[in-house]
């Protein structure tokens, strides 16, 4: 779910981190950067996960929802043969045209046009359900139709809540990446300066962990390997 560029600024912030516990003398008494420390932990503990995390939608959905149409394309076009044939002998045209769908039509239907076809033959199969027992409608298949309905119209909704979750969980990304620039800049940046005098060594040390080094491959253009510092 991490951007390549959020990635690579979150592998500098642990970096920072390791850093810093790798060599807490020069910081004993210092209270604030301790506190920034604890914060910076939290931070990356709360990113790192997100590493493991994909926005490819799932194999398995999909083939759920590819099996949700074909059940209520089945269903709907089987109750549709029925009914052509119950107003073929009725001689009603009107019937016949209403019920004039095929499995094949009915499957290659956009989402909206299948669930409004399949909710018009279980309308019309339920006003003339009485006649339609003598061609093996029964309320058992009419209730079949109704919950494949019922299930495809749910399905049609995933796509769109998963936009509005990745949506979500984008803005909390960035939101915390926010948050870790704050506390890198105006926090841990200021509490490091007076190290530069009285431990240099270990001055350098962090701000080596905080350059950021885009890896192989994660962005195009001439200057790849010109580090920019985190923050």
């Amino acid at each position: 779910m991490l951007t390549a560029k959020q990635d690579n600024r979150l592998t500098a912030a642990q970096n920072t981190l390791l850093a810093l516990r790798q060599d807490p003398a020069p910081y004993q008494q210092d209270k604030a950067l301790q506190n920034t420390l604890a914060e910076l932990q939290q931070l990356t503990d709360d990113l790192g996960p997100l590493r493991q995390q994909t926005q490819r939608p799932s194999k398995g959905k999909t083939a759920a929802k590819t099996d949700r149409r074909e059940l209520l394309a089945t269903s709907a076009g089987e109750i549709a043969g029925d009914l052509y044939a119950y107003a073929t002998a009725r001689q009603d045209r009107t019937l016949q045209a209403s019920a004039n769908y095929s499995y094949g039509t009915l499957l290659n239907l956009r989402a909206n046009a299948l669930t409004d076809a399949a909710q018009h033959l279980l309308d019309l199969a339920t006003q003339h359900a009485q006649p339609l027992l003598d061609y093996g409608v029964s309320p058992e298949r009419l209730a079949e139709l109704r919950d494949t309905l019922a299930a495809f119209s749910t399905s049609k909704n995933d796509p769109r809540q998963q936009i509005s979750e990745a949506k979500a969980a984008r803005l909390a990304i960035k939101d915390k990446f926010s948050q870790l620039a704050t506390l890198l800049e105006d926090r841990l940046d200021r509490s490091l300066r007076k190290y530069a005098r009285s431990a240099p060594e270990f001055y350098q040390r962090i701000q080596a962990a905080r350059l950021i080094i885009d890896r192989p491959g994660k962005r195009k253009g001439g200057n790849d390997e010109t580090p920019e510092k985190l923050g």
